[in-house]
């Protein structure tokens, strides 16, 4: 495998850095990849929490939902039940046509 032109360079340029050199700019890379090793895993975090409230949310939301239907399923059960049929037929014809122009 061959080295570009610059990673030669900077392999060259390496030679000439004294062991200390070659330790501070080891300690720096090394300070800078745990810093951003945290920064993503506070955001990991940061997302997991907001993906956690978001469930709950929708959780409560489709709970009020089903509550709501039930109470109004139970309060008209005629008009509810004709509406069921309606859009059982609406979805068949619609099927079926699909079925037909395939």
């Amino acid at each position: 495998m061959s080295l570009s032109p610059r990673a030669r360079a900077a392999a060259s340029k390496l030679k000439t850095f004294s062991a200390d050199d070659v330790q501070s700019i080891s300690e720096m890379i090394k300070h800078e990849v745990n810093h951003a090793t945290d920064l993503v895993a506070e955001r990991a975090r940061q997302a997991e929490a907001r993906i956690r409230q978001l469930t709950e949310h929708a959780g409560d939301d489709l709970g009020r939902f089903n509550r709501t239907a039930t109470q109004r399923i139970r309060e008209h059960p005629l008009q509810s039940s004709l509406l069921a049929l309606g859009l059982g037929l609406a979805i068949g014809m619609l099927l079926a046509t699909a079925r037909r122009q395939a």
